[in-house]
């Protein structure tokens, strides 16, 4: 069979990134992840924008603006791995380097309520995407300067975190709620279940860049507890929301710090 003749990254004519729509330049340095194309909205309304790049009906977003002093992405990596992969390989291809996820989970430890925050350290790769980065050997881990500013962001901003070991999977129903699954890993101490975060922490480490996650505890698959069963609802979208001024902080710390400098 002959080799593949397509290259590694690919290019629209105009110099475009296909998915997002972005070139060299769209992009800042520091790139805040959500799942929903409204999260990006809502966040880009605490920056000064600086472009905004809508494409298409695929509800890819980007929006860069400036706070406090520098420029930051948000962007709209769908909900899932695969998504997500293909909007970070195209943000990493034209200036991308910190990633972090403002993202959701359900809690598989029962001190864990409604509303804490879930900084993970690692996520156990329970799904297929980061297979093609990777041998399983290989671990999925948040970058620690990175964790120590989220707690440092959250804690000072009046959430309840808990920092620790998360599971990722690919499927909302059928990997997360299947009993034996919720409690092997709650015995086992993981903290919490979501869709994206290993796939994240895999692609950047082996891309060179860095990566981190600021996760909302909105339900909790060990006491059937669900913002989206009217459990105080209006006041977990409020808080899920508000994360990005805990990633806003954490990457004004991470600067003041000089991170990520020209260490890779």
């Amino acid at each position: 069979m002959a080799s593949l003749k397509l290259p590694k990254y690919l290019t629209l004519p105009d110099g475009k990134q296909p998915i997002t729509g972005c070139t060299k330049g769209d992009v800042a340095e520091y790139v805040i992840l959500t799942n929903y194309r409204e999260q990006v909205e809502a966040a880009a309304k605490m920056l000064r924008p600086v472009n905004v790049q809508v494409r298409g009906d695929e509800a890819a977003m980007t929006v860069t603006g400036k706070y406090g002093g520098f420029e930051v992405t948000i962007a709209n990596g769908g909900v899932g791995v695969g998504q997500n992969s293909n909007i970070i390989e195209e943000l990493i291809n034209i200036g991308g380097r910190v990633f972090i996820q403002l993202g959701a989970t359900g809690a598989l430890q029962e001190d864990v309520r409604l509303g804490d925050v879930i900084i993970p350290v690692a996520s156990v790769r329970d799904e297929g995407l980061s297979d093609y980065y990777a041998p399983k050997q290989y671990p999925a881990v948040s970058d620690y300067r990175i964790v120590f500013a989220l707690r440092r962001a959250a804690e000072e901003l009046g959430y309840r975190v808990h920092t620790g070991i998360i599971r990722t999977t690919e499927g909302f129903y059928p990997s997360q709620r299947i009993a034996e699954y919720v409690e092997l890993y709650s015995r086992l101490g993981v903290l919490g279940v979501e869709q994206e975060t290993s796939g994240i922490f895999t692609l950047c480490s082996t891309r060179g860049c860095y990566a981190g996650a600021s996760l909302m505890v909105i339900g909790n698959l060990v006491t059937g507890l669900h913002y989206w069963q009217g459990d105080s609802q209006d006041f977990l979208r409020e808080r899920w929301f508000s994360q990005i001024k805990v990633i806003l902080m954490a990457i004004s710390i991470l600067r003041a710090e000089g991170f990520p400098g020209q260490t890779r």
